[in-house]
């Protein structure tokens, strides 16, 4: 993974985590954010940082808090081929 940033301002996994969280947040349950929107956050680098960004969107959606969809199907816990979006769940304590 070759970055076009110092080491210091690559997004630890914790930092992309939280994004993704608040995006899907700030989107509502409603509407979905693709994975690119969290790595597009952080600039020009944002290619680099895909494969981090789908390991998170996995640790989340397999955790419950976010769920995989794609056209406008929602698939659970369960990635799908290609390419896909995601959707925050709303607290069951809500």
């Amino acid at each position: 993974m070759m970055f076009d940033q110092s080491d210091e301002d690559i997004p630890t996994y914790a930092i992309l985590r939280q994004r993704t969280i608040d995006l899907a947040t700030e989107h509502g349950v409603e509407k979905t954010i693709c994975p690119s929107e969290v790595a597009r956050s952080f600039g020009s680098y944002w290619r680099d940082l895909m494969p981090r960004v789908h390991q998170v969107a996995d640790q989340l959606c397999s955790e419950g808090q976010l769920e995989y969809c794609k056209d406008g199907v929602s698939h659970g816990q369960r990635r799908p081929s290609g390419h896909y979006r995601l959707r925050i769940i709303p607290d069951k304590g809500s």
